[in-house]
């Protein structure tokens, strides 16, 4: 069956290692087997269904009922000596239940996309509320040993879909900004004008400004000394603030930016001859952007570096900042065949790709440069060297692959919604429950133990006592899923239950915490302008009894609302909702079509 000799094998382990004569030889074996042994794979509810069938009949042996749902032909022997699995057997062995584990599991998804990730400790915390929250059978309480730090790292490797990452914060106006109808109305609306234009990649492009802090970098991993615990990086301090307005398009092209600086006029002792010849510069009295530099930058620059001479129209995608939105920034687009596509109200972190995958890279490697000049200097950085550092970073960060990668990631070109709208919640409807008669073990079959496990938590101790009973009865077997199926449903419920009351407490702390904090009062003393402790509570108690009295004189008018103030607050609050309703924003010339 093997070639190999055994003078030959001999020789062989004489001038290698053993390891590598072992290798050898199961090699040789292994070429000479006809077949290849694969474990078979199933699931849970395979080998639950297949007792099922047997026990109904369907096959005549216990071999090819294993053989038709690809179940080890032992396993299966086994499960059906009312064997129970592996998972339920080692189960008293775990701190939490199966059913409790996936109780918290849910949580933890619940409040990572609701904007509140929980940390590590914060799980451990909840898997002992859960834990105390059982109700014991008897009535002496029942104390377990605290939850380790291990346990953590077991519970991921439980659940693959489980890891962790660094938390990033994000403004919650930003983040309850993002929801499903309104990226899906973006969509939707893009989609239309895709429809109609048939936009080539060249003609789509996304203008935005972003800002940076002379002086200032971006914290970066360093290199220190073992014994060493800190690394502090010297800097001169933010000095000013300088806008670059930056336009990308889809097929990977950059157009030339306008850097505005903070001053009067503009200096050319600022611009390094190294600078390309197409960038714009301007100043302003705050370093921010204007109406007016915007109206400049498409004008001046836009127009004549993307006009077309095939008639295709052009799509620009902006934000709301207020520059974008003037009457002769609209009216020039409308005359020039621009078609503008004003992303919804904080969205543009997802929508926008300047903002996705270009802004970031090119702060990165901006702050690099800048690491650079203070090893040299910490001093005042002057604007000459910060527009060297800002052309280097920006050929750095700036290239064909990251562009188009942040208009495909931000689902514009090619044009797919699925990209962002697979990222977001879908508002799920209230289902509407409908009681199912229950009168035989087929009508329980099918309605509870073919669908879902509802939601809830178990007895855990109650739950093994009545799993044994019941596997050791003659009851049928559709019967005995119920019963195991309604203790994890209690079992749900409950761990449910003990994390809701977790966060009802939490939030009457917090509440109680806060109205029991009284107002702060304004205190000036002439001649002091430094206060301890005990001054300044003796000062809000003088005050407070001064307004006492003086609220007890005052007699408190109230003026009637006239017709015309009514008129003013309907007006007002009709505004109000007119501004928080609106979403994206379209400007572009309709064309009748025939149909």
């Amino acid at each position: 069956m093997c070639n190999v000799t055994v003078l030959e094998a001999e020789q062989y382990r004489k001038r290698n290692s053993s390891a590598r004569y072992f290798r050898v030889k199961t090699r040789s074996l292994r070429d000479t087997l006809p077949f290849f042994f694969i474990m078979p794979t199933y699931s849970e509810e395979d080998l639950t269904t297949a007792i099922a069938a047997y026990r109904n009949s369907e096959y005549p042996s216990i071999r090819k009922c294993a053989y038709a749902f690809n179940i080890p032909l032992t396993t299966f022997s086994k499960r059906l000596s009312t064997r129970t699995s592996r998972s339920k057997s080692h189960e008293s062995q775990k701190i939490l239940s199966t059913a409790e584990e996936g109780t918290l599991l849910k949580a933890i998804t619940r409040l990572s996309k609701s904007g509140y990730p929980i940390t590590l400790l914060l799980t451990r915390e909840l898997a002992e509320e859960i834990r105390l929250s059982r109700f014991c059978l008897s009535s002496t309480p029942t104390s377990y040993p605290p939850i380790s730090v291990r346990w953590i790292d077991k519970f991921r490797k439980r659940y693959p879909e489980l890891k962790t990452v660094y938390s990033r914060s994000l403004d919650a106006s930003r983040f309850e900004g993002v929801t499903y109808p309104i990226v899906n109305a973006y969509f939707d609306a893009l989609t239309d004008l895709f429809l109609e234009n048939s936009y080539p990649s060249d003609a789509i492009f996304n203008v935005d400004e972003t800002g940076f802090a002379l002086g200032t970098t971006l914290p970066s991993k360093v290199l220190i000394r073992g014994g060493d615990t800190k690394a502090f990086k010297k800097i001169s301090g933010r000095q000013e603030w300088i806008t670059a307005i930056e336009c990308i398009g889809a097929s990977g092209v950059v157009l030339p930016p306008l850097l505005i600086f903070k001053a009067k006029y503009t200096n050319t002792a600022w611009i390094p001859a190294s600078t390309p010849e197409k960038w714009k510069f301007s100043t302003s009295t705050s370093g921010w952007t204007s109406d007016n530099h915007a109206y400049e930058w498409l004008t001046t620059l836009f127009e004549p570096e993307t006009q077309r001479n095939d008639g295709k129209r052009r799509l620009l995608l902006l934000d709301r900042h207020g520059s974008h939105l003037t009457a002769k920034f609209i009216a020039f687009c409308l005359n020039k065949n621009i078609d503008l596509v004003v992303l919804p109200l904080h969205t543009s972190h997802i929508l926008q790709p300047l903002d996705v995958g270009v802004f970031s890279p090119l702060k990165r490697a901006l702050s690099a440069e800048i690491e650079k000049l203070f090893r040299l200097d910490t001093r005042r950085i002057p604007r000459i060297e910060w527009t060297e550092a800002y052309i280097t970073a920006r050929n750095r960060a700036f290239i064909p692959r990251s562009i188009e990668s942040s208009f495909r990631a931000s689902g514009i070109y090619p044009l797919s919604p699925i990209t962002i709208l697979s990222t977001l919640r879908m508002p799920t409807p209230t289902p509407q429950v409908t009681l199912l008669p229950i009168t035989t073990p087929n009508d329980l079959d099918r309605s509870l133990l073919d669908s879902s496990p509802p939601e809830g938590t178990e007895l855990r101790e109650a739950t093994s006592l009545v799993n044994s009973i019941v596997r050791s009865s003659t009851l049928e077997t559709p019967v005995k899923r119920y019963i195991e199926r309604s203790g994890v449903a209690f079992e749900r419920t409950t761990s449910e239950n003990a994390l809701l009351r977790k966060e009802n407490t939490e939030f009457k702390e917090l509440l109680r915490v806060r109205k029991e904090r009284k107002k702060g009062k304004r205190v000036a003393v002439k001649g002091k302008f430094v206060f301890n402790t005990k001054e300044i509570l003796e000062l809000v108690e003088k005050a407070e009894a001064e307004a006492s009295k003086g609220k007890a004189k005052k007699r408190r008018t109230t003026r009637a609302k006239t017709p015309e103030d009514e008129d003013e607050e309907d007006e007002d609050i009709e505004n109000s909702i007119y501004e928080s309703e609106s979403d994206c924003i379209i400007v572009a010339s309709t064309r009748s079509r025939s149909r």
